[in-house]
């Protein structure tokens, strides 16, 4: 899942963080969120591109362009991610029914409060939704487990539809894939989905299904490194927060 956190202040970030990595702990095994920080509305509204993020935390009393109006443009082109608001107050609790907000937390807030709105925001159905648009196709992200190329047709290989073929540049697909970053590229017109490789054997990737996606004798250090870093990574984000 990735999430975004809106917030000028560092150490209202920091608390939001911990709360979101100790609720998906919790109550997500295996699962390994990815957070993007801002500290305005513009900085955020200058990098959000739609279908990015499954959830989005907004301050509503920042300096600069509001809360408020950041989740407006939001909504402008992106209808589905949740919107949660951190506020000191619920004088303006009226206006997030405006942006269709999923949950409003009051500051200071301990974690069942935390808890209690992200069970209302129904975080199972948010993981399960996350997914990449293919000519019209939805592609749910948890079912990749690794993307080659045919000739003129890219090939994602799936653990519930089997290999869908479909028609077009494999750099076209990179781009979709390339913001998750569990997705690596194994080679020039492979990429693995690294949350469901177990581990790494002689020139394979082996997948939780069993099976073997092979890469580069020359590109194996380059590949072990960038994998097991992702791993350190994952169980050191488990362990701090």
């Amino acid at each position: 899942m990735r999430f975004a956190i809106v917030d000028d202040l560092a150490f209202c970030r920091d608390e939001i963080k911990k709360n979101l990595f100790r609720y998906i702990g919790e109550n997500f095994a295996g699962e390994h969120p990815q957070i993007d920080e801002f500290d305005s509305g513009e900085l955020f509204l200058e990098n959000f591109s739609p279908e990015t993020y499954d959830m989005i935390f907004i301050d509503q009393y920042m300096n600069g362009i509001s809360g408020i109006d950041t989740a407006k443009k939001i909504r402008e082109s992106d209808n589905l991610v949740a919107l949660v608001f951190i506020t000191t107050s619920r004088d303006h609790a009226l206006d997030s029914y405006e942006v269709r907000a999923s949950g409003y937390l009051v500051k200071p807030y301990k974690f069942k409060d935390f808890s209690r709105t992200m069970e209302l925001v129904n975080m199972i159905k948010l993981r399960n939704a996350r997914f990449i648009s293919i000519g019209g196709r939805k592609i749910l992200l948890r079912e990749i487990l690794w993307c080659d190329r045919d000739e003129h047709y890219v090939q994602i290989h799936t653990d519930r539809q089997g290999i869908l073929r479909l028609r077009l540049s494999f750099a076209e697909l990179e781009q979709l894939l390339l913001p998750y970053v569990q997705f690596l590229s194994c080679y020039r017109g492979c990429m693995v989905n690294m949350d469901r490789a177990v581990k790494i054997h002689n020139l394979n990737f082996i997948m939780d299904t069993g099976e073997a996606v092979p890469f580069r004798k020359r590109d194996r250090g380059n590949i072990e490194k960038q994998f097991n870093s992702y791993l350190f990574q994952r169980e050191r984000e488990e362990w701090l927060f």
